[in-house]
Order: C-alpha cells, then sequence, then structure tokens
C-alpha cells in the first residue's frame, strides 16, 4: 500500500514536470521568435514579452493550484486520522460536546489532564477531540498519550505521515515556481514589459 509521503511526492514530481513543461515550452518560442529573420527589434521584444508574460501566469496558477492540492491532500490524513466518524444522534451529539470542549483548551498539561480522565472514564470521542487539539498546537506528548495502548496505531500513523510531508514554505515555493526574465528583456522593469507585450506589431515592424 503506497503511504501518504511516497504519494506527496508523486504529487510533487508530477507537479514539478509541469513546471518544467513551461519553461521548456517558454524557451522553444523565444528561439522561434529570435529566428524569425523579418521582426523588427521591437516587434521581437514585444513577442518574447509575451511569451514570458503568458508563462508567468502559468507558473502562478501552478503555483496555487499545487499548494492547494497538497494542502488537500494534508488536511485529508488529519480528517481520517482524527475526524468524527457519524452515527447515530447520541453519538454525533457527543463527538460535538467533545469538540467544543477540546476548543477551549489553550495549555498542554491541562489538555494532559483531560486526556487522562476521558481515557480513565473510557470516553473516547472526548479523547479524540483533546488528541486532535493537542496536534494542531504541536502537543505531541499529549498525541502519544492517546496512543499509550497502541489502540490508535493506524491513527498515529497518518499523523506521523502528515508531519514527513513535504514543507509548504512559502518563500520556498514561490521560488519554484519563478521564471527570470530572458536576456533580450534584460534592463526592462515589469510595466515596461507589459507594454512591450500589449503593443501590436502585427505588421511585424514597428508599432502601429
Amino acid at each position: 500500500m503506497t503511504n501518504s509521503v511516497s504519494t506527496a511526492q508523486a504529487m510533487l514530481d508530477k507537479h514539478g514536470e509541469k513546471i518544467a513543461l513551461v519553461h521548456a515550452k517558454t524557451e522553444m518560442a523565444i528561439s522561434r521568435i529570435n529566428a524569425h529573420r523579418g521582426l523588427s527589434e521591437h516587434a521581437r521584444q514585444g513577442r518574447i514579452a509575451r511569451v514570458y508574460r503568458d508563462a508567468q501566469a502559468q507558473l502562478e496558477q501552478l503555483r496555487d493550484s499545487g499548494k492547494k492540492e497538497l494542502d488537500a491532500y494534508g488536511q485529508r490524513l488529519i480528517d481520517r486520522a482524527l475526524g468524527s466518524r457519524g452515527g447515530d444522534p447520541q453519538t454525533v451529539m457527543a463527538q460535538r460536546q467533545a469538540q467544543q470542549m477540546a476548543a477551549s483548551i489553550t495549555d498542554p498539561g491541562i489538555a494532559m489532564e483531560m486526556l487522562h480522565t476521558a481515557q480513565q472514564d473510557g470516553d473516547s470521542q472526548m479523547a479524540k477531540a483533546i488528541a486532535g487539539r493537542a496536534f494542531s498546537y504541536g502537543w505531541r506528548d499529549v498525541v502519544n498519550q492517546w496512543n499509550h495502548d497502541g489502540s490508535n496505531d493506524q491513527a498515529m500513523r497518518l499523523l506521523n505521515e502528515h508531519q514527513e510531508l513535504p514543507s509548504m514554505d512559502p518563500a520556498i515555493w514561490n521560488a519554484h515556481h519563478f521564471l527570470a526574465p530572458p536576456r533580450e528583456l534584460d534592463g526592462m522593469r515589469d510595466y515596461e514589459i507589459n507594454r512591450a507585450a500589449n503593443t501590436d506589431y502585427s505588421d511585424g515592424g514597428e508599432a502601429a
């Protein structure tokens, strides 16, 4: 059975292939433009600016959709480990009350005390709600106590796999989706690139 780490890595690999494809297509398009001998310098620059701007837009879309996909995958792991499964009205009510009570916990010591009490009382709904709260705050000792007898091994595997998912640090993620301006646009500011991209060189020469 494929675990979440390999699944997430496969998602990242596929995402990386999409990024590489944008870069490759951009380079090929620019090469074709540069090989077109009938273009004036301004027309050449304008076409390259359009290619570059389009590539930027594609990478921004990949940046946002890729992060959303990985975040959703991580959330599914948490839901499978700690989410409520529903049931009869009495069970649903107990789950809701447990979640409300656990949501008020802001101290790991109190969380541990409440978890011990819930386990002694056999209140599995309350124990799971406290474990969920502890996991969201990074109180690992409390989460481990939830599985002190091994009864929640499967859930712990899912939580451990979530912890091992690739980092989604914004600076690193954004850097993966950055495209430097091609040399033909060296020294141009963003507004100048946009202006060149928006200028009509329909005759292949100067702007109309």
